[in-house]
C-alpha cells in the first residue's frame, strides 16, 4: 500500500524532486510547524533524493502512520529543511479529498448565490449523514432562502422518508413581535424551496430519494438519469473477502404498483457534467441547481460564461 502525504502535485515540473501545489487541508503535512507553501520542492524521501525521471511513489510503501523524513526547499530558498511526517493510508486521503470536494461546493453555490442559498452533500442513506444533514441545514442556513440537496454518488442505505420529510416541511406560525421575528415552526423541518442534484452513480436509496423528491413535487432535479436500483438488498463478506448481496424486497409506487426495479428516474432539468469542464474545476450540473433554485425564488445569477471566470481544481 503506498502511502499520501496529502498533497497535489505539479505533473509540469520536470526538474528534480516534487514540486507541491496544494497541501490538503487536515493532511498530514497541514501541522503546526510544517509550513509546506505551494511552490515548494519535496527533493528527498528518508534520505533518498528524487531525481527528475524517478516515480518517487515507491519510497511511500507501507509508510502509512509511520514517521517519514522529507527534505523540502521552501520557495525561494537555496538550502533544504527537513521535516518529519507521518503519512497516510489512501482512505484517509479519500476522506480528506471529499471534505475538501464538499467545501468548495459550499463556498461556489455561497459565491453564485450571493450568500442567499445553502448546500449541502448527502453521501449515504445513514445516520451519521443525516445528523451531518440536519446540522449543516438548521445550524448555519437556517435563514437561507433555498436550499441545494447534493446525493450525487450516494450510496444508499434507508433513509428516503425521513430526508424527504425532513424536506417538505410548511412553516405554519411565526414566533414574533411587531418589529422582530424570534422563530417558526417547524423548526425542525426545512421549509423553504429546494432542488436536489443526483447522477447517474445514486445508488439503492439514492434512488429512492431521487425518485420520491421529484414524486412529491418537493422541488426540481437536477442532473442526470438514475437508474432504477430502488430495491432492498441483503449483504455478507465470504470467507474469500467477496462481498455478497441478495435482492430480498422490491420497492413500488403505491400509485401505479409498479416496482422502481429497473424504472429509470428521469431529472427534470437534465445536465451533463462533461470532463473537459470538470478538470478544469467547474461544475455545470451543480451551477445549474444554482440557477434553477434562484430563478424559483425569482433571482437569476450570472453563468460562468458571463462572468468569464474560470475555476479552480
Amino acid at each position: 500500500m503506498t502511502a499520501s502525504l496529502g498533497i497535489f502535485y505539479d505533473y509540469a515540473h520536470t526538474g528534480a524532486g516534487v514540486k507541491v501545489v496544494e497541501v490538503m487541508a487536515g493532511g498530514p503535512l497541514d501541522r503546526p510547524g510544517m509550513n509546506v507553501k505551494p511552490g515548494a520542492i519535496i527533493t528527498a524521501i528518508d534520505g533518498v533524493e528524487i531525481g527528475p525521471e524517478m516515480d518517487f511513489a515507491a519510497l511511500l510503501n507501507r509508510k502509512a502512520g509511520k514517521n517519514v523524513l522529507l527534505s523540502v526547499r521552501d520557495p525561494g530558498a537555496k538550502t533544504d529543511r527537513q521535516i518529519v511526517v507521518k503519512p497516510i493510508t489512501p482512505a484517509e486521503e479519500n476522506r480528506l479529498l471529499y471534505a475538501r470536494w464538499v467545501k468548495r461546493n459550499e463556498e461556489e453555490v455561497d459565491r453564485l448565490s450571493g450568500g442567499r442559498l445553502g448546500y449541502i452533500h448527502v453521501p449515504g442513506m445513514n445516520d451519521g449523514a443525516y445528523r451531518d444533514a440536519f446540522e449543516e441545514v438548521m445550524g448555519k442556513y437556517p435563514h437561507r432562502e433555498g436550499l441545494v440537496v447534493d446525493v450525487r454518488w450516494n450510496g444508499g442505505g434507508d433513509l428516503v422518508a425521513d430526508l424527504a420529510m425532513f424536506l417538505s416541511g410548511k412553516k405554519f406560525f411565526d414566533y414574533t413581535t411587531d418589529t422582530r421575528s424570534t422563530g417558526f415552526e417547524p423548526n425542525f423541518r426545512w421549509t423553504k424551496p429546494s432542488v436536489a442534484i443526483t447522477n447517474e452513480a445514486a445508488y439503492s436509496d439514492g434512488h429512492c430519494f431521487s425518485w420520491a423528491y421529484q414524486h412529491l413535487g418537493i422541488g426540481p432535479l437536477i442532473g442526470q438519469a438514475v437508474p432504477g436500483t430502488c430495491t432492498f438488498a441483503g449483504w455478507e463478506m465470504l470467507q474469500n473477502g467477496v462481498r455478497w448481496g441478495v435482492p430480498g424486497m422490491g420497492v413500488k409506487d403505491a400509485d401505479s404498483g409498479r416496482y422502481l426495479e429497473n424504472w429509470q428516474t428521469e431529472v427534470d432539468v437534465p445536465v451533463w457534467n462533461a470532463y473537459e469542464l470538470v478538470s478544469r474545476g467547474q461544475d455545470p450540473q451543480l451551477e445549474a441547481a444554482v440557477r434553477t433554485l434562484l430563478d424559483r425564488i425569482g433571482t437569476q445569477v450570472a453563468t460562468p460564461a458571463e462572468e468569464g471566470g474560470r475555476r479552480e481544481r
